[in-house]
């Protein structure tokens, strides 16, 4: 019995070590220490994720002195934990490669305690801040400063201690931290505190990379994939499980002894960072990783020019299998497949018996991600494919919509495209806008499509008739038994050229799409997982490349000879009718030229009549334009003389101070200090200096401009709310920005001049609402070669009443010693004939710091 016991052991020993040999062993190294940051890398250890996926992972635990990005440049480490500094890295020749961003947004932000009266960017200067290296040089940080134009020569850094209470006892008036961890114990201490995030400022970072090297990339992908793979799959569960994962944290990795609610704040609120959106879990945009490549290159953090797509994982064309999906592949290299082989140009049999269309181009980019061939099996409608699906005469259906009555018999990959729902009619029918007022006309439905319940459900009282197949609802609709059909986008389009004679046209684009999936037979869950890697693996951009192909194929139809002879006698007839009109149009000719010249004569009288009449009435409309212009400009100026005065009036109250302090001192004492003397005399001569600035500003603005000129947009913004009044009531208007690095060829005052009629309207309607809050946003985007302005205000909106007359010259709402009426018309009157761009307004609701609002926004659209 004794022996028995001792081989069984041996034996399963043997059977342990085999297995644990079967395992590659890698590390982690993390880069800071233990916390809900790295949780997906606990629970994919934690729950065997790394195991499933043939790897032993090592987690290296963090201490000062480490470098994450240099361990795994140097080889210590085979993945790693990086910054958003990672681009510096690669810029200083470190060989490393980011997987994927954990972080859409980077969770790094400045504090400073309400009690310090820190409240905003401005109010930093020569003020104490705690940065770690990292986070000094972090280009989101720095962008955010830079933004409020401030000189990094005034911001006084000081060496991290990571310790909270430096801020708390005023040893530092500001520092850097993790939005995920300081302001829970500033809450907790019952501390109010400034939070400066720069996502809030416009500069959305990635953070928080999984790296490796390229060499490891190079020499063994399939475990750099398996690496990504289970840490996604670990994150996955730790969002979805935050109480379950901050136990374990809090119970395993918890050197730092954070209580399990710190941990569990952290986790929501990293989530959210993870999440921000629809994005795909740690999903790395190109073009974003080149925009933080070029604000590093702009604040000259950059000393060299690199590429950024090396510094990302390429699409490889491989996708990671596990040993049971591997020996799975190799023993079932043949998959019978079915298609819907009638739905032109998605899925269609061509004439040679071969698969075409877009769904076919897919399934090759599948079959080389996947080394699968698939047989295709011949069905005669998709009603027959779905039966050899179910029955199990077919493995797969290449393209199927998810719905709850097919899921008993087949499971879905994620969807690889979505198509639109349109409705065909007659050409002399109206385009519809909401298929709603159709619900008296029949309208065709293909009665195997999965769509069709869908439709009859959210339109219970429209006639739907089942057809079988959309020739047979377009001879309906030729014979007027149907209104329309309802089907496919391209389909659509496809049978409307093949019927070019019979005038048909798309009237409605329908609020529904169809999204497509692969199917698999229901009892071969291996197969399902080895194809919804294939089409998780395909890009967007690959899919599009596609879907373009056929939307710019041409269809050639083939005439027969009876068709040519048929057109050819059609011609000759139309040749002879046209012959036969001639001379009967020649008889006529002679006596309407007879005609035509007794009424010339009447007309060159008329003509000479209407002439003056058009003459003083363009001159009339002259001197109205002048007059408009006139009194734009005269109420601007009254708007500029107010402005002038409420920004002259502290200045003036400075130097009035100063001064007689001086006279003062020089009574009392009989002599002055020379300190006092020349502080008081510096702070005169400053604001002098200020004076004369701002009337340089108004100068600049009254400046005839009559020649285009480049200039920047953000400058032109700036300059307009310096010689602006942004106050109501001894309350300030908060003016918020997002502009765009923009320049424009344009008249620079007369766009100021917009600027100032339209923000003034917002001035004055937040005269008539009681807000505690008042705010006017300023957003400038380009799109290809079109630059979009927006401002908007938060004052409640413009009456529907009026919202079609405020364009209209002397319309206004304001008192007649208040308002002209004339301001907006200028501004469109200069945008729509000078600039030659378009202005609009429209009423808006949105959200800003989790408050709904609604206002007025003025849009703006020229060219750049």
């Amino acid at each position: 019995m004794y022996k028995i016991k001792y081989i069984l052991t041996i034996f399963l020993f043997l059977i342990s070590s085999l297995n644990a040999e079967e395992l590659k062993k890698v590390t982690l190294q993390l880069s800071w220490f233990n916390q809900f940051q790295f949780a997906g890398y606990y629970v994919a250890k934690e729950k065997g994720y790394f195991k499933d996926y043939g790897l032993d992972v090592t987690i290296k635990p963090f201490h000062f002195g480490i470098n994450a990005v240099s361990e795994v440049n140097l080889k210590k480490a085979d993945f790693s934990i990086a910054r958003e500094t990672l681009i510096l890295d690669r810029v200083a020749g470190k060989r490393v490669v980011a997987l994927y961003a954990l972080f859409q947004d980077s969770p790094l932000a400045l504090l400073s305690l309400k009690k310090s009266s820190i409240d905003s960017i401005e109010k930093f200067k020569n003020k104490k801040i705690m940065t770690t290296v990292d986070d000094a040089s972090e280009i989101s940080i720095k962008a955010m400063l830079q933004s409020k134009n401030l000189d990094f020569k005034t911001l006084n850094f000081i060496k991290h201690t990571h310790n909270i209470n430096d801020l708390i006892n005023g040893k530092v008036d500001i520092m850097s931290a993790y939005v995920s961890k300081s302001p829970y114990n500033l809450k907790k201490m019952n501390i109010k505190y400034n939070i400066f995030s720069p996502k809030d400022y416009g500069f959305d970072m990635y953070s928080d990379f999984l790296i490796t090297n390229e060499d490891l990339v190079k020499n063994n992908l399939q475990t750099v994939l398996a690496f990504k793979e289970a840490a996604l799959k670990g994150w996955k569960y730790a969002f979805s499980n935050i109480d379950e994962t901050s136990r374990l944290i809090f119970d395993k990795y918890n050197e730092q002894n954070l209580s399990l609610d710190a941990i569990k704040y952290e986790g929501k609120v990293l989530r959210d960072l993870a999440y921000p959106a629809k994005e795909k879990l740690g999903e790395i945009k190109l073009e974003k990783i080149q925009r933080i490549y070029d604000l590093y290159n702009v604040l000259g953090l950059v000393d060299k020019q690199i590429d950024v797509k090396k510094l990302l994982l390429k699409n490889s064309s491989e996708i990671f299998l596990n040993k049971e999906e591997y020996t799975y592949l190799n023993n079932n290299k043949k998959i019978n497949m079915c298609v819907i082989p009638n739905i032109k140009p998605y899925s269609f049999i061509g004439k040679t018996g071969e698969f075409k269309g877009f769904v076919a181009d897919y399934i090759k980019l599948i079959e080389k991600r996947t080394s699968f061939k698939f047989n295709l099996v011949r069905t005669s409608s998709f009603k027959e494919s779905l039966e050899y699906l179910k029955s199990g005469k077919c493995d797969i259906l290449s393209s199927a919509e998810n719905i709850k009555t097919r899921r008993d018999f087949a499971n879905f990959t994620k969807p690889f495209i979505d198509i639109s729902l349109v409705l065909i009619t007659k050409d002399n029918r109206g385009f519809v806008d909401d298929i709603t007022v159709l619900k008296d006309q029949k309208i065709g439905i293909y009665k195997y499509y999965s769509f069709n319940k869908t439709l009859k459900n959210k339109y219970p009282n429209h006639n739907f008739v089942d057809v079988n197949s959309i020739e047979e609802s377009i001879e309906k609709i030729k014979k007027g038994e149907l209104f329309g059909h309802i089907d496919l986008l391209l389909t659509s389009w496809d049978k409307i050229q093949e019927n070019e004679f019979e005038k048909l046209k798309i009237s409605a684009k329908l609020n529904l799409s169809v999204p497509l999936s692969i199917a698999i037979k229901k009892d071969d869950f291996i197969l399902y997982k080895i194809l919804n890697k294939a089409v998780d693996s395909i890009s967007k951009e690959k899919k599009d490349e596609i879907l373009q192909k056929w939307l710019t194929i041409e269809y050639k139809k083939e005439f027969d000879n009876d068709l040519i002879w048929k057109i050819l006698i059609i011609f000759l007839v139309i040749i002879s009718f046209i012959i036969y009109k001639q001379r009967l149009l020649r008889k006529m000719n002679d006596t309407l030229q007879l005609m035509v010249k007794e009424k010339t004569k009447e007309l060159q009288k008329i003509n000479a009549d209407l002439e003056k009449r058009v003459k003083k009435e363009v001159e009339e409309n002259l001197k109205k334009d002048a007059v408009l212009s006139k009194q734009s400009k005269f109420a601007a100026m009254g708007e500029m003389i107010q402005n002038i005065a409420h920004q002259w009036r502290q200045p003036l109250s400075i130097i009035s101070t100063g001064a007689s302090g001086l006279k003062v001192k020089k009574e009392i004492d009989g002599k002055l200090d020379d300190k006092m003397l020349d502080e008081t005399l510096d702070k005169i001569i400053t604001t002098t200096a200020h004076l004369s600035n701002t009337i340089d500003d108004f100068m600049h603005y009254f400046k005839p401009n009559k020649n285009k000129e480049v200039f920047k947009l953000d400058d032109v913004i700036e300059k307009t709310l310096g010689i602006f009044n942004c106050n109501v009531d001894d309350k300030e208007i908060e003016v918020i920005k997002n502009v765009d690095d923009i320049s424009i060829n344009s008249f620079q005052n007369e766009f100021i001049q917009i600027l100032i009629n339209i923000i003034n309207n917002s001035r004055d309607a937040f005269k008539e609402a009681s807000l505690d809050k008042m705010y006017i946003f300023i957003e400038a985007k380009v799109n290809n070669d079109e630059v979009t302005i927006e401002i908007k205000d938060n004052a409640g909106g413009i009456k529907k009443e009026i919202m079609d007359k405020i364009f209209d010259p002397y319309f206004t709402t304001k008192h007649q010693y208040h308002g002209t009426g004339i301001g907006l018309y200028m501004c469109k009157e200069i945008i729509d004939k000078h600039i030659k761009g378009t202005l609009e307004a429209k009423n808006v609701k949105y959200t800003f710091e989790n408050r709904a609002y609604k206002g007025a926004s003025f849009i703006i659209k020229l060219k750049a």
